[in-house]
C-alpha cells in the first residue's frame, strides 16, 4: 500500500525551519518578544511596508501560547496607534498628498465617501480587516477629513478581529494557523466588500 504524499509544509514551518528560528522562538519567549511584536505591528501600520504582521503573531503565539491573550492585545493595540500615526502624517500633508492625486481620483473619492462618521468606520473596517492596506485607508481618511474618534474605534474593533481570529487558530491548528486564519479572513473581507457596495449603492 502507497504512502499518501506528504502535504507542503505550512508558512509557519518554513519559518522554524530556517537557521534564525533558533533565535527568533528564543527572543519571542524573552521579556523583549512583546516589544519586538509591537515594533513589527506598529510599523506595518505607519509606514506602506510590505510587511505583515499576521506571521509574527502566529509565531509568537506558537512559542508562548500560554501569553496567546497578552500578544493578540498588544498586537492589536500597537497596530492602532501606528494606523493613527499615519492618520496625523497624512492629516499634517494633506495637501501635498491631494496635490499627487489627479482631480478625477479626487472627486471620484469625494462622491462616494465623504468624511462622515458612517463612512469613516466602513473605510476603516475594511482596511483594518481585509488584505486592503491599513496604512492607505488611514491616510485616505485622513484626506477625506474623517472622524479621528471613529477611525480609532473602527480600528480597535476591526483589527481585534483580525488578530483574535489569528490567535484563535494558532493556539487550536498549531503550524496549520495562518491556513485557517487567511480562510476566514477572506470570507469575511468578501462579506464586507458585499456589504460595503450595497452601502454605498444605497447612498447614490
Amino acid at each position: 500500500m502507497s504512502e499518501s504524499p506528504s502535504r507542503p509544509p505550512t508558512i509557519l514551518e518554513r519559518l522554524f525551519a530556517t537557521k534564525t528560528a533558533a533565535h527568533a522562538a528564543a527572543l519571542m519567549r524573552s521579556r523583549y518578544g512583546l516589544v519586538f511584536l509591537g515594533t513589527i505591528s506598529f510599523f506595518e501600520s505607519f509606514l506602506p511596508l510590505p510587511i505583515i504582521t499576521d506571521p509574527f503573531l502566529a509565531a509568537a503565539i506558537m512559542a508562548n501560547r500560554a501569553k496567546v491573550v497578552s500578544l493578540v492585545l498588544i498586537t492589536t493595540v500597537t497596530s492602532v496607534v501606528g494606523g493613527f500615526m499615519a492618520y496625523l502624517a497624512a492629516l499634517l500633508f494633506r495637501d501635498v498628498l491631494l496635490a499627487l492625486l489627479s482631480p478625477e481620483l479626487t472627486a471620484a473619492l469625494t462622491s462616494f465617501v465623504t468624511g462622515e462618521s458612517n463612512d469613516t468606520f466602513v473605510l476603516t473596517i475594511i482596511g483594518a480587516v481585509t488584505p486592503v492596506p491599513y496604512t492607505i485607508i488611514a491616510y485616505a481618511i485622513a484626506m477625506i477629513n474623517g472622524s479621528p474618534l471613529v477611525f480609532i474605534v473602527g480600528s480597535i474593533v476591526g483589527r481585534l478581529f483580525r488578530y483574535g481570529i489569528v490567535g484563535w487558530c494558532t493556539y487550536q491548528f498549531g503550524p496549520l494557523a495562518l491556513t485557517y486564519a487567511k480562510r476566514s479572513i477572506i470570507v469575511t473581507s468578501v462579506v464586507l466588500f458585499i456589504l460595503a457596495g450595497v452601502y454605498v449603492w444605497l447612498k447614490m
